[in-house]
């Protein structure tokens, strides 16, 4: 009988008086990041200095363009996704009181890789101290990051088409067609046009520069405006067929909007590579047709191949 008191009485303090045990509060505050976060936060004030190059004002304008599309957030060093913007992340483990340390790494999408998202790897990681408060939303544009190109970037090809052009017809003896430098849009580009008098369609080749071979992302970025469907394509001096250009993808036309493109180098060169050493020559292949009986134009405003080693 004294066994079933004790277990009325239990049971009687359970009810009366609850478990001073309390739920964890999940009450999230959100980390809110537009495009407009990110649109200028590249800071190239002193890039010359750093990489020992002598880039001319429209060139360091063209390194701080950037269209990022998504961004990876990382708070006290977890990993809380990659994030398509503008978007609102939840962070839980928030206490309004101690200090968190927030990053923000802007990312794109790579072209011809099942739309794999790649964070941008040429910039310094820019830490972030930040009281964050339950129930609130953080502005990330209130306080938006500034980064730094990692002073361990290279940039082997560069051309923003002020006054030349590094590129020519692979064959002068069946077209004239070139990217040429000209104003439009208020700025220097690089322009095609394409017509029944003029020619229908263009194939040209870049100067060629040296890009790593073996643990390196190497990335061609274009930003462009365009009429008609670009190829892109490339030619490597020591792959098994250096005559061959092999395909790095394409842009579709754009004729309203400029948009910026990137494509990733590094898989195309380690599938091809056919020879030793640790440095390969590149060609860029740019190719396109117009419409009969129609103009059909190609601007570009820069293109540049970007590289830092991995390992």
């Amino acid at each position: 009988m004294r066994k079933y008191i004790y277990l009325v009485i239990s049971f009687l303090s359970i009810a009366l008086f609850p478990s001073s045990c309390k739920e964890p509060d999940l009450t999230p505050v959100y980390i809110h990041v537009t495009k407009e976060t990110l649109a200028d936060c590249i800071d190239v004030s002193n890039y010359n200095e750093m990489h020992n190059e002598n880039y001319d004002q429209e060139q360091l304008e063209a390194l701080k363009r950037h269209k990022f599309t998504h961004v990876t957030v990382y708070v006290n060093n977890k990993n809380l996704g990659c994030w398509e913007l503008p978007c609102k992340v939840p962070v839980l483990d928030a206490n309004g009181v101690d200090t968190s340390t927030m990053v923000l790494l802007p990312a794109f999408p790579m072209t011809g890789m099942a739309n794999t998202i790649w964070g941008y790897p040429f910039l310094n990681i820019c830490r972030q101290k930040v009281v964050f408060q339950k129930g609130t939303t953080y502005e990330a544009d209130q306080n938006p990051p500034k980064y730094i190109y990692s002073e361990y970037t290279r940039i082997p090809f560069f051309h923003t088409f002020s006054n030349s052009t590094p590129f020519n017809p692979s064959d002068t003896s069946r077209s004239k067609l070139n990217l040429l430098p000209t104003s439009y849009d208020g700025k220097n580009v690089g322009a095609i046009t394409m017509s029944d008098s003029a020619g229908l369609s263009f194939d040209i080749l870049s100067s060629p520069f040296v890009v790593p071979v073996g643990h390196a992302r190497v990335i061609l970025e274009i930003t462009y405006k365009t009429d008609c469907d670009v190829d892109v394509a490339m030619k490597m001096s020591s792959a098994s067929n250096p005559h061959m250009a092999y395909s790095l993808g394409g842009f579709y036309a754009s004729p309203n909007e400029w948009k910026t493109i990137h494509f990733d180098m590094s898989t195309m060169i380690q599938n091809y590579y056919a020879s030793s050493g640790n440095a390969t020559e590149v060609t860029l292949v740019l190719s396109g047709a117009g419409d009969k009986g129609k103009v059909s134009n190609v601007y570009i405003d820069d293109i540049k191949v970007l590289y830092i080693r991995t390992a």
